[in-house]
């Protein structure tokens, strides 16, 4: 088919269309102004990005001339900010998730956290790893807190999704969780300004924590949510197998990370705090709360965190050697298991008392648990079995010849517990 020419004026007007960009259409971009539903998107390769604020010059005197205008609101004064991006990691068993319930329910309920103050505001807190003992733990504040403060106490502006998040291999869970966060706003008539995801790992869902890809996406995933919301983001984290480098992954992680918090067996260390200073440490121990019966009358019991009043602590002497730390997560693991043991007392000695304990068996189980929990990705199966193997039995050894544990036989099962307390 011949193709007929134009009159040169009017190829030029349409040379001059072809070459013109379209005119902005908000619904072009994944934008949502506050208030709006956001619409579930497919793959992440097939989104757009959330509008970008316009580029613009600011001169030297100008911007430092407006410093102060630009004050940083504090989530929690001198440790948080709105806005911001933070990671709270530790050991399995370190108290990492009693450590950051704690801190976002104090902000619901508008209570100063350890002498820093605290505004009253919505915070939203996924538990990536589902399970009821979330629930447990919930209990245990919400039984303190009436405790302390009276049954008529404001309704604490905190919001639990437990869900099995996924924040790397697509942008459908994070739309559909910020479709939930507007919905909590609108209903509670407050802005979230905190969202902490509990774990890293499981959002990863199945992703390379040392891959700088997957790892890229779980911080822009954090990116798109403060972007879009204004709220502080927060990852709950594991320790590597070398807890001196911190929280494990790729560095691009800490890198994108504005304040860093680690708890260890028995303290909460800021180890990175981008605009501020370091030195806060302060310690805390898990103390257990009866929070009532369930549906077959068993008793059912939870921890909370119970912070070391004081001054700040300064950091352990080198002096002072710290228990290794298979050794820490066998006792961690013990004690945990005789709380949620629904086995009877035991009599270990014929004339002593009953003695609440739990099998080697159960412990074993759970000990191995952990350690697959810490450990790096990728690992050989057969190396993580031999290692589950050495460690537990090295770890027995120690706690037994300490008296940190004590056992006896009966029946042909070991039963294992607390020594020292």
């Amino acid at each position: 088919m011949t193709k007929l020419a134009l009159p040169p004026a009017a190829e030029k007007i349409m040379t001059m269309r072809r070459h013109t960009p379209e005119p902005f259409d908000p619904s072009d971009y994944d934008y949502f102004p506050p208030g709006e539903p956001v619409q579930p998107v497919g793959n992440r390769h097939d989104a757009k990005a959330p509008r970008k604020p316009k580029m613009a010059i600011e001169w030297f005197s100008a911007a430092a001339d407006s410093a102060l205008n630009e004050p940083v609101n504090p989530l929690i004064e001198d440790l948080l900010d709105e806005g911001a991006l933070s990671v709270i990691y530790g050991d399995s068993g370190s108290g990492k998730t009693f450590a950051g319930l704690d801190m976002a329910f104090h902000v619901g309920a508008g209570l100063d956290w350890n002498g820093k103050k605290v505004k009253r505001r919505l915070v939203v807190y996924v538990a990536a790893e589902g399970g009821k003992r979330i629930k447990r733990r919930i209990a245990a504040l919400k039984k303190r807190y009436h405790e302390e403060h009276g049954d008529d106490a404001p309704e604490p502006l905190f919001a639990l999704v437990r869900y099995q998040i996924d924040l790397r291999s697509s942008d459908a869970d994070l739309n559909n969780l910020l479709a939930l966060v507007r919905d909590a706003e609108t209903k509670t008539g407050k802005k979230c300004v905190w969202l902490i995801v509990d774990t890293l790992s499981r959002a990863m869902a199945g992703g390379d924590e040392n891959s700088p890809v997957d790892m890229g996406r779980i911080v822009a995933a954090a990116d798109r949510f403060r972007a879009e919301t204004d709220a502080h983001f927060t990852y709950v984290h594991h320790t590597g197998k070398d807890t001196a480098r911190g929280a494990r992954g790729h560095f691009l992680l800490r890198a994108a990370t504005d304040t860093e918090i680690e708890t260890s067996a028995s303290s909460l260390t800021l180890t990175k705090q981008r605009d501020g200073e370091l030195g806060f440490q302060i310690g805390f121990e898990l103390v257990d709360i009866v929070i009532g019966q369930d549906l077959n009358g068993l008793c059912v019991k939870s921890a909370v965190v119970e912070w070391k009043i004081g001054p700040m602590m300064a950091p352990a002497s080198k002096k002072q050697k710290e228990p290794p730390r298979s050794l820490r997560m066998l006792i961690s693991v013990v004690r945990q298991a005789i709380t949620e043991s629904e086995s009877p007392p035991i009599r270990p000695f014929a004339d002593g008392p009953l003695i609440k304990a739990v099998s080697d068996k159960i412990v074993r189980n759970r000990y191995y648990l952990r350690m697959a929990e810490n450990a790096e990705p990728g690992e050989d199966p057969k190396k993580l079995a031999d290692r589950q193997r050495q460690a537990f039995g090295d770890a027995v050894k120690a706690a037994l010849k300490g008296e940190d544990l004590m056992a006896c036989d009966r029946g042909g099962i070991r039963y294992l517990w607390i020594g020292k307390e």
